[in-house]
């Protein structure tokens, strides 16, 4: 993070953008924010830039009799070795008094960034799979770090568990699931990648992964055929040759242990799949 930033509607905006491009700055976006500061809630209009912006708030503040600030490696609380410490910003003012204010922290065990109470208009961010994701993740977001490595789940439980789950899931994504037929007490969504071979399963707090064939036979055993049926119409051929697998393996078992076989029969019938050799 490298961060420029003046009092908000207090200096023409393209004058910066062209100073700072001058002195061989690249501004890469802009935002605006507001910090906490001894003198109350200052609105600032920040450049994000790339270049080396330690004293450069000073000047700001100075040539243009604003508040300014800065924000980069220089402002560090903490050792970064412990992999978890405080970004802070560097405000200064016209008076030539300045204050070192932290408005995030970085968690380095889960890749989690998260603005203090110093700040307002950032969001807290998670890295995952070398993408930063803003918090809360919506259930698009999951589905898509699913699809990266299940093993990434495990990072949002963790996540989740530690600063809540509203802070790392939207309440989109929430509300959808609590919108969810309730089974076993027990709010579900199930979202299906065929690309992967698995099925995520959203579970109240938790996540779970099942591999899509294992998960067509419960659905069989619990006498779900339309729903099983469903993700066998839609799976590639080569998945729907493990499913075919799997659920001759199930309909063998619970013939032989003298179980209810009538809804992997009906299953096979609507998918065409012979459960005897002729």
């Amino acid at each position: 993070m490298a961060w420029i930033g003046v009092e908000k509607n207090k200096v023409d905006v393209d004058r910066l953008r062209k100073l700072f491009e001058d002195n061989g700055l690249r501004v890469r976006s802009e935002l605006e924010i507001e910090v906490k500061t001894s003198r109350g809630w200052i609105a600032f209009h920040v450049f994000d830039v790339t270049g080396f912006v330690e004293g450069l708030a000073s000047y700001i503040a100075t040539l243009y009799n604003v508040v300014a600030l800065e924000a980069g490696k220089h402002l560090i609380l903490g050792e970064v070795s412990a992999k978890l410490w405080d970004e802070a910003v560097k405000i200064v003012f016209p008076d030539g008094k300045s204050e070192t204010i932290a408005i995030f922290t970085f968690d380095g065990f889960l890749d989690v960034r998260m603005p203090t109470g110093n700040v307002r208009g950032v969001k807290p961010q998670m890295v995952i799979g070398g993408k930063t994701y803003d918090l809360p993740l919506s259930l698009e977001d999951i589905v898509e770090i699913y699809g990266i490595s299940k093993d990434y789940l495990e990072k949002i439980e963790k996540a989740a568990s530690i600063y809540g789950l509203s802070r790392i899931i939207s309440s989109d994504a929430i509300k959808e699931l609590r919108n969810i037929k309730k089974k076993e007490g027990i709010e579900r969504k199930v979202e299906i990648d065929y690309e992967s071979g698995y099925v995520l399963i959203l579970e109240g707090r938790k996540i779970v992964t099942k591999n899509i064939e294992r998960y067509v036979t419960e659905l069989l055993e619990e006498g779900r055929v339309e729903e099983a049926y469903g993700i066998y119409e839609n799976a590639p051929q080569e998945l729907k040759k493990d499913i075919t697998e799997a659920v001759k393996d199930l309909y063998y078992l619970r013939k032989i242990s003298g179980a209810d076989t009538n809804s992997i029969v009906r299953f096979c019938e609507k998918a065409n799949i012979k459960l005897v050799e002729d």
